[in-house]
């Protein structure tokens, strides 16, 4: 995988406060590997990402377009980076031309989609015509490239959290950086095993993306992830981003986290707004309970350490949930993140 890294702007495609542009959403709150410059987002334009994304790490102005935005900062970036996650993996033929704009400057384009852009005959035509590349990340390794599961995880003794959310979409990666951030700060050091797209983008230095490995190689591709962290960085504890959730049926994914990874327990992030799981409710898949949740995650062998609240109310009332399970509950985008960080050191290390 190519190793972009440089100045960038982020496209939203008019999706700037909508769940589905969690990628813009993860970058604007932590990017180790891009210099941010501005976004791209014709609905939300000459406003700034503050007013719309919370925990910016800085505030970001919003342009209408590509060359608005270079004429505007007085500079082209080094990477156009798309910050949405469209519906199916592939890009509507509405938000083409953002991507032909950035080729036409000589500015390389950075894509997190299934679909491979640089397939595409017109944008192939424009990369080479202007010497700038098309960095597909989910561009699906060769055989040769993978790894089996080979078992050396279960004598690893460094301690794995699983990540997990009971829908997607939810923060699962998000809850990964608030957890870091506060666990490094109490001198426990952390490292996150990014399993999507958007955690490579952000920097995350160890993991894979999940969803564009064969089948049969995520459990090894994983147990890579998990020896080299150890190998390299030597951590305290590993945070383990979840994809998906256990029980959604259009990508039941987190066994191998549970299992594969070996992991010693589990941060349940749940979505108290939703009935359904995302993008299913015309045909009414309920989401688990909470309850039902955590008891499954029980039957794995795992214990639920903390539970994050993914709910728009910022004044919910957590103690409910506290009370109800036994478990410390937190909305990691209004509130201090300690309690279940109190909880994993008090437990696990």
């Amino acid at each position: 995988m190519n190793d972009p890294r440089g100045s960038a702007f982020v496209y939203s495609g008019g999706l700037l406060n909508e769940i589905h542009a969690k990628t813009a959403h993860g970058l604007l709150r932590y990017s180790d590997r891009f210099n941010i410059l501005g976004v791209i987002d014709q609905k939300f334009d000459g406003c700034n990402t503050d007013e719309l994304v919370t925990n910016c790490i800085k505030t970001i102005p919003i342009y209408t377009d590509f060359n608005t935005a270079c004429q505007a900062l007085d500079q082209k970036p080094d990477f156009l980076v798309i910050g949405v996650a469209f519906g199916g993996g592939k890009l509507p033929t509405e938000h083409r031309d953002v991507i032909i704009d950035a080729l036409n400057n000589g500015v390389d384009v950075v894509c997190g989609l299934h679909e491979i852009l640089g397939n595409d005959p017109e944008f192939n035509t424009l990369s080479i015509q202007n010497n700038a590349v098309i960095h597909d990340i989910r561009k699906p390794k060769t055989i040769d490239q993978l790894s089996f599961w080979s078992g050396k995880i279960l004598s690893l003794e460094t301690p794995r959290i699983a990540v997990l959310g009971s829908d997607c979409a939810v923060g699962k990666r998000t809850a990964c950086q608030f957890l870091t951030n506060a666990l490094n700060q109490q001198d426990v050091k952390t490292e996150v095993i990014y399993t999507g797209q958007t955690g490579f983008l952000q920097g995350f230095k160890h993991g894979f993306i999940l969803d564009s490995t064969i089948n049969d190689f995520v459990s090894g591709e994983l147990e890579k992830a998990i020896l080299e962290c150890e190998k390299e960085s030597k951590p305290d504890l590993m945070l383990i981003e979840g994809q998906s959730s256990l029980r959604n049926p259009s990508g039941p994914c987190g066994s191998e986290l549970l299992l594969s990874a070996d992991v010693q327990g589990v941060v349940l992030v749940h979505p108290f707004d939703r009935k359904y799981f995302d993008n299913f409710e015309e045909f009414k898949c309920e989401i688990p309970t909470l309850i039902e949740e955590i008891e499954l995650i029980k039957n794995y062998g795992k214990e639920t350490l903390g539970i994050c609240i993914n709910c728009n109310d910022e004044n919910f009332n957590s103690e409910i949930i506290i009370q109800e399970t036994g478990i410390p509950a937190i909305n990691p985008i209004h509130q201090n993140i300690s309690p279940i960080v109190e909880t994993i050191k008090n437990t696990i290390l």
